[in-house]
Order: structure tokens, then C-alpha cells, then sequence
């Protein structure tokens, strides 16, 4: 991220460009600093990656949750009382500037098993089914665009360095994703990307952040994101551990979900379907996005090219039966 536009966007929110400090993001676009003693977070999205649409419904969403009583990082207005600051970059070009609260508490620490067990999935679970609930009763006014699921760059087609089996597939399961139904019990606004490392925990909550992948999708979708991502806590080589994992996870998960949103058996028995649309959707945008630098990192080499690999001979991301999920 250029210096100069960090220094701008971060005088914005009454921030010297110096003081901040670099957190990640996929773009390397999330910074924390502080102001008046406390510490908040900073992020940068260039117009080059992302639609300023999207990101004042993200916002909307993210003020409708925490007015509901999720437990989410509010965002926080600017010197100029604004939720978005623009800076102007080269000729049609823009970078937007966003402040967050700072979650208190950390990371989950998947290595912890006092901490990381049925007890937490539980929890995680009864979490994104509350957020599911609410979803079906979340009306943004007509100024706010909603992002649907196929809206983004992956479904543009124009794909980069995919081989033609793999565009094959992708078309495959977006040929299925539409013929599905999109009534408010199984569909509306998701996180879209509920993973252990987009949220923290403090004094037994979850406290939600990274709202930047939120759209309208299939509440299936984000349980299956959550299942997907967790389960890659255990080694991809220990087949038997991740099955054993998966179903100790799913049952907890879902336990606790269904005490504040109710799915049906219909849709939990599209869960194998998500996993495998999510691995297919997750290594077409590393090879879309990853930069030059990352791509030639070996581990990401063996890693890309062995998810090739499965995308192409139809392996399940998890080889194992959820049947007993699908009861009535």
C-alpha cells in the first residue's frame, strides 16, 4: 500500500500515517492505530478491487447486527463525521478509507482443546444462527444496492492461469447454485467468511469482524464456509482425524445453530455440495488474486496444485456420510 495514501486516509480518522501498524488482509490493507488512547483499525479498499456499493452495504449490515445485539466491531465515523472517506488516486481510480472499533479478546487457539471443543462449536454455532435469524427480518432502505452471490469478479468468467477442466466444474456448480430457491428461510445476508480467524473471543463470546465478503447467499453456504475452514485445524494427511473431527464439529455446531435458526433437512443435506463449491470458488480466487510473490511460494504451489488436482477428479473436500444430519 503506497505511503502516501496511507498518510492521507489515516489523517482522515485523526491518525499520523507513522503510527500505523500493519494487521494483514488479504491486500495487506488492515492497519491498527489509535487515537485518543484507543486503539481502532484502519482499512484501505482501492476501487481496483472493490465496488464502493459493496462496501456501503457491508456497512449497513454491519450497523443493522449491532443494533440487533450481535456481538460485532462497530464502524466509527471520521473528522468529517463520515463512515467512508474517499481519497482520489489516478484518473478514475479511488481508495476507500474505514474505521472499525477494536474487538477485545484474541484468537481462538485451535491447538487448546480447553478451549477449542464442543463446547466453543456450540457457541460459534448459536452465534451464526442468530445472525442467520436476523438476516430474514433485514430490509436495507432502496439507496443501498444488495450484493447478490454472483455478483462478484469470479462470475465474470474471465478467468487467468484455470485450467479448462476447472472452468468446467466451476460452470457446473454454478449451473446448480441456480437452480436453487432463494426464499428468506434458507437464504439472505451472510458473513460470508466466518473462519476462526475473522473474529475473536472474550469472556466466552464471539466477537465478529471482516464483514468484507458479506452478500446476499444460502445460509448452508456460510455454515459450510465455517466447516471447511475449521477443519483445516487438523493436517490434510490425516484423513481419519479430519473425518473424526468433522462430525464432533458439525453435530456441536449445529446444536447450538438450531437453537436460534431453524434450516431444514433439505438444506443441510446441500452441505457436501457447499464444501466442495467453496474449495473450487477458494482456488480460483488465490489464483486470481494471490500476487506474483505469493504464487511462487512453494507450500502455495503444492497447495493450489493439489487442490487442482481433487477439483478435477471430483475428490469431496470431506469424504465422509452427513446423512444423519438430514433427518426431519
Amino acid at each position: 500500500m503506497d505511503k502516501v495514501i496511507l498518510s492521507k486516509g489515516a489523517d482522515r480518522f485523526d491518525v499520523g500515517g507513522s503510527e500505523l501498524q500493519l494487521l494483514g488482509g488479504f491486500s495487506n490493507n488492515v492497519f491498527e492505530c489509535m487515537r485518543n488512547g484507543e486503539s481502532f483499525i484502519l482499512k484501505f479498499y482501492t476501487s481496483s478491487v472493490y465496488r464502493k456499493d459493496s462496501i456501503i452495504a457491508e456497512l449497513d449490515w454491519i450497523r443493522f447486527l449491532h443494533s440487533s445485539g450481535i456481538n460485532v466491531t462497530p464502524p466509527l465515523l471520521s473528522n468529517n463525521g463520515k463512515y467512508i472517506e474517499t481519497i482520489k488516486l489516478e484518473v478514475e481510480r479511488e481508495c476507500y478509507v474505514l474505521a472499525f472499533e477494536k474487538a477485545k479478546g484474541s484468537f481462538i487457539n485451535v491447538n487448546d482443546k480447553r478451549t477449542w471443543n464442543k463446547d466453543f462449536y456450540y457457541i460459534w454455532g448459536k452465534t451464526l444462527g442468530k445472525m442467520h435469524c436476523l438476516s430474514k427480518n433485514y430490509s436495507p432502505d432502496g439507496t443501498i444496492k444488495k450484493q447478490g452471490w454472483n455478483m462478484g469478479y469470479l462470475f465474470s468468467g474471465n478467468f487467468k492461469e484455470v485450467s479448462k477442466v476447472v472452468v468446467q466444474k466451476w460452470e457446473e456448480f454454478v449451473g446448480e447454485l441456480n437452480k436453487l430457491p432463494k426464499d428468506k428461510n434458507g437464504y439472505g445476508m451472510i458473513h460470508n467468511d466466518l473462519h476462526q480467524r475473522n473474529f475473536y473471543v472474550h469472556n466466552d463470546e464471539i466477537i465478529l469482524f471482516d464483514f468484507g465478503d458479506c452478500e446476499y447467499n444460502w445460509f448452508i453456504y456460510d455454515i459450510a464456509i465455517v466447516l471447511y475452514h475449521a477443519v483445516q485445524s487438523i493436517d490434510e494427511n490425516e484423513i481419519k482425524g479430519r473425518e473424526e473431527f468433522a462430525h464432533l464439529f458439525i453435530k456441536a455446531f449445529l446444536e447450538g445453530y438450531l437453537t436460534e435458526n431453524n434450516l431444514s433437512s433439505f438444506w443441510l443435506a446441500k452441505l457436501p455440495f457447499f464444501l466442495n463449491y467453496r474449495r473450487i470458488f477458494s482456488y480460483i480466487y488465490f489464483s486470481q488474486f494471490l500476487n506474483k510473490q505469493q504464487k511462487n511460494n512453494e507450500k502455495v504451489k503444492i497447495i493450489l496444485k493439489g487442490m487442482q488436482k481433487k477439483i478435477e477428479s471430483d475428490v469431496p473436500y470431506l469424504e465422509i456420510d452427513f446423512k444423519y444430519l438430514f433427518k426431519a
